[in-house]
């Protein structure tokens, strides 16, 4: 019966055969067993995608409705990924200043960019499309870009899902490009926790690349104190000014009005970003010129959530020690004994079992 409904999708039928047809296959995707049977079915898939760009705005939203349901299946995202024509066609969508359905067509792509091997599959989509990592994060960094009120807040998600992959972090991370120095300014945006926490799940996952530390900390990128700003307060009274005036510029004497990350998700993601910068000698060094331990006292003084509070307090004890008694210049260099790796990941077995 599923099968069936496929062929009242195409479109030698009237626009309200399509519609009744849709209507079914949309109900379909919201219950467990009608994304089974979707799942099996690509000329559906395939049709759905097709129908995104349909002139017929009830045709094209529901399928975008219908899209993200199947994309928020697993076994459906393997099959969708199979379907060569899916990435450019979301990406087509999303690129027209004039589309209604730009937001939607987001969502699909951050639910099929959750995994690491659906992300690889997205990837290589784009690769093959010709679409570089770097228009994506120009859509994503333009304000207003879409003329139909759509924000593209979603593709804050679908970087942070794709910067896991080290080719999309090399594009990210190209001095010739400037691709991550446009994401900076959003680790403070205002207007969607969606966005910021994309952005900043992005950063934290390129400062895991130790080779970049000197040009990322550097004044090409200065990300250090991106990071931090989002996690300061208001300038208190009882700070020395000798300790602020050795603060980056930005960090200096914060207004009373000056809010602390609310996202706890974010605070962590910013605070191991932080935590990677810290791997190498050059980079704690840095941490140390730039006084990052005196805004990290202050917010332990503040913060409320115990993983925050350790994450925060692991990146003072590494500061606060020299480097003599640290003796070690890349932290990522130092090898751990086979006996602890196993024991390691007893642990994480255990804890993922719980």
């Amino acid at each position: 019966m599923v099968e069936e409904l496929g062929q009242f999708l195409t479109p030698n039928n009237r626009i309200d055969v399509r519609a009744v047809a849709l209507a079914e296959i949309l109900g379909l995707t919201g219950t467990p067993e009608g994304l089974t049977a979707l799942s099996s079915v690509q000329s559906i898939q395939s049709s759905l995608i097709s129908l995104v760009s349909d002139p017929a705005e009830v045709i094209a939203t529901d399928a975008c409705l219908a899209l993200i349901n199947l994309s928020s299946d697993p076994a459906c995202v393997q099959s969708l990924l199979e379907l060569p024509s899916l990435v450019p066609t979301l990406h087509k969508e999303m690129a027209d200043k004039q589309s209604k359905l730009a937001v939607k067509v987001t969502q699909v792509l951050s639910n099929l960019t959750r995994d690491m091997a659906s992300c690889i599959k997205v990837y290589s989509q784009l690769k093959k499309a010709g679409i570089g990592v770097d228009s994506l994060v120009n859509l994503l960094c333009q304000e207003g870009y879409n003329l139909a009120g759509q924000e593209l807040n979603f593709l804050g998600p679908v970087m942070s899902n794709l910067s896991q992959l080290v080719e999309v972090r090399k594009e990210i991370l190209d001095p010739e490009k400037c691709v991550i120095q446009r994401l900076l300014p959003f680790t403070e945006y205002s207007k969607s926790i969606v966005k910021r926490g994309g952005v900043v799940g992005t950063i934290r996952n390129c400062c895991f690349d130790t080779e970049h530390h000197d040009w990322l900390m550097g004044p090409e990128v200065d990300i250090v104190p991106r990071l931090l700003l989002p996690l300061a307060g208001p300038t208190g009274e009882d700070i020395p000014d000798e300790e602020i005036e050795k603060l980056p510029v930005d960090l200096q004497y914060l207004d009373e009005d000056k809010v602390i990350e609310p996202d706890v998700d974010i605070r962590t993601m910013l605070l191991e970003g932080l935590t990677q910068l810290c791997a190498t000698k050059t980079g704690r060094e840095v941490m140390r010129d730039q006084n990052v331990y005196v805004v990290l006292r202050e917010f332990h003084k503040v913060e409320k959530d115990r993983p925050c509070l350790l994450a925060a307090e692991n990146i003072v004890d590494i500061l606060i020690k020299t480097e003599e008694e640290i003796k070690i210049d890349n932290y990522k260099d130092v090898e751990v004994p086979d006996d602890v790796v196993d024991k390691l990941k007893k642990m994480d077995e255990c804890y993922l079992n719980d």
